[in-house]
């Protein structure tokens, strides 16, 4: 069985500032060894549980932040940002996937919150008309391929959005958000093997989860943080302009709905008062 990993920062093990997570900052080397021993230890519990094939996608800014020669060596790795499907990359016939390191939506109190591109250019997203973060658009991708969700690690706010929505899933809570940039963290050691338990129970309990599938026809919408955003990125034939800041898109195949909300962001630009 493969076991399919996509790896975010923000959601990792200790972090709690941009510092952590925006390379070449003060402590970002740290952190992304943090990073790498996160997804170790998902790796490390789903083969004790009898997993023997691991792919890992990296998903966080320039998806070059997981130190290669410390990754465990039964998996392989997606490296580099150019990637079609971006945080699914390569997902296609796994058996389960996994989401390390992940955050919570735009909006919400958690570590870093955001959706995609920074707080000053998305103030949410939906999807058929309720919030969705960067975990569910994901969910739903691999639940449109038949592939369930089998672990979740992050902060408080992203597993309990998690818990709440793919049945059967596991989830490592590495730490409790206090503030956007504060939080209750667990010491690395104890979260590692909270992550090995969790995802061990994922790989030995496949026959309880389930898809996270939502029934289709499938609307994204998109909140920028200015009406310049919006218009900017008006050029796909299928967006509708619903408000002065809202942009939104049906389809009835979840893939290209997903696909177009990866085209939309990559032309989301911030607005020069922004800096």
């Amino acid at each position: 069985m493969k076991v399919y990993i996509s790896a975010d920062m923000e959601g990792v093990t200790g972090v709690t500032h941009p510092q952590d997570v925006i390379p070449g900052r003060s402590r970002y080397e740290q952190f992304r060894r943090f990073l790498t021993a996160d997804v170790n230890a998902a790796i490390e519990g789903a083969a004790r549980a009898g997993a023997s094939d691991f792919l890992v996608n990296e998903a966080h800014d320039g998806m070059r932040n997981i130190v290669l020669e410390e990754l465990d060596p039964r998996a392989e790795i997606v490296v580099g940002q150019r990637k079609p499907l971006v945080m699914m990359e390569g997902v296609e016939g796994a058996g389960v996937a996994f989401f390390v390191g992940y955050h919570a939506r735009a909006g919400v109190e958690g570590i870093l919150s955001h959706t995609y591109s920074s707080p000053t250019e998305v103030i949410g997203v939906q999807l058929n008309g309720e919030p969705c973060s960067e975990a569910r658009m994901n969910a739903a991708f691999a639940g449109s391929l038949g592939i369930p969700m089998g672990l979740v690690t992050g902060d408080d706010r992203t597993c309990e959005e998690a818990e709440s929505l793919y049945e059967g899933v596991r989830t490592a809570r590495v730490k409790t958000a206090i503030d956007r940039y504060t939080a209750r963290c667990l010491p690395p050691d104890a979260a590692r093997v909270l992550i090995r338990e969790s995802a061990a129970d994922a790989v030995s309990g496949m026959d309880g989860l389930t898809t996270y599938a939502p029934d289709g026809p499938y609307t994204f919408t998109v909140e920028f943080a200015t009406a310049s955003a919006a218009a900017g990125v008006l050029r796909f034939p299928q967006l509708e302009r619903t408000g002065d800041r809202l942009v939104s898109w049906t389809h009835e195949d979840y893939a290209t709905a997903y696909k177009m909300f990866i085209g939309v962001m990559s032309m989301t630009r911030g607005d020069p008062d922004y800096g």
